[in-house]
């Protein structure tokens, strides 16, 4: 678990880790490590009991600011003996949130609580719906480490990224400001400055990462994930990456990894990485379930 103190030092919130903390009750109700949809409407159920708000949050689960609670989900795994990851499985189970009551209402408007969510969860929840696109449907992918994923070749600009797919414009996009007005390295560049390091292209089903103003060339794409409900397939060696359970895509992953001598690197995200190819085998959310999505990377930001 997590204590999470406010500005002056006093506690503010505990976040409870869905895997290794300790169970949480409320009323008789279980609300840590169970499935998103079993807590969700044992929660409404209390609190139609109790005459208190619900709120649905960013995960796709609730807040009551009334009880100064926010349920969250992240994928489940088996701990070691020391607490640490051995394995993923291929379900999502809750974690919580517990805040007093001034931070009960926007507990995650408070930037050391934001800053623990960026640290234990995804910084980027998909709330739902949780729609997987057949397998049929998808394009099929060859992969070619650290130069290329199907029609996207590493160091493309954002017009050539958009022209290889088809001319499809992002849906979003990220932006990224080096030097913000108020801070002590805004002397140093343009406030107003934009750099560009994210694309989301829905139709193809695929982020775009970008970098390279550090060397005057950005934005230049440097990394690409195939999202796990709506992207193409990614065949790395014949094996495809992505819109399958975890667990038979990690077994996959250890099998080549032997069979070519390569490593295996659990970074603190909870990837899991083909150590030396940029390759990672990330997780995507399906209700209650977990599926694959991969991202690949060009050797510069491989070694960032």
């Amino acid at each position: 678990m997590s204590a999470i103190f406010g500005p002056r030092e006093q506690l503010v919130a505990v976040g409870i880790n869905a895997n290794s903390g300790p169970l949480v009750l409320l009323e008789g109700v279980v609300l840590v490590g169970r499935a998103p949809s079993e807590v969700r409407a044992d929660i409404s159920r209390l609190a139609l009991r109790c005459g208190v708000k619900e709120v649905p949050n960013a995960e796709g689960e609730q807040d009551v600011p009334a009880w100064g609670v926010s349920v969250g989900a992240v994928q489940q795994w088996l701990p070691d003996a020391e607490g640490f990851r051995r394995q993923w499985l291929d379900a999502m189970v809750t974690d919580l949130l517990v805040t007093g009551p001034g931070l009960a209402e926007n507990p995650y408007g408070d930037r050391t609580v934001a800053s623990w969510r960026s640290n234990f969860r995804r910084p980027d929840p998909e709330p739902g719906p949780w729609t997987v696109r057949p397998e049929r449907e998808r394009p099929q992918w060859e992969c070619v480490p650290l130069e290329r994923v199907g029609p996207l070749r590493f160091e493309m600009t954002p017009e050539q990224v958009s022209a290889a797919l088809g001319g499809e414009t992002a849906s979003s996009r990220g932006i990224y400001h080096p030097f913000p007005a108020g801070t002590p390295w805004a002397t140093q560049g343009d406030p107003e400055e934009e750099r560009l390091v994210e694309e989301r292209f829905e139709a193809a089903g695929v982020r775009a990462h970008y970098s390279g103003w550090e060397q005057g060339r950005g934005p230049l794409l440097v990394a690409v994930t195939a999202l796990g409900r709506s992207g193409p397939q990614i065949l790395l060696d014949g094996i495809p990456l992505v819109g399958r359970p975890v667990t038979a895509v990690e077994a996959d992953i250890v099998r080549y990894i032997a069979d070519n001598d390569l490593g295996l690197r659990l970074p603190v995200s909870g990837d899991m990485e083909i150590y030396g190819l940029g390759v990672f085998v990330r997780a995507a959310r399906v209700g209650d379930a977990a599926i694959s999505e991969a991202r690949l990377g060009a050797e510069q930001w491989y070694e960032e």
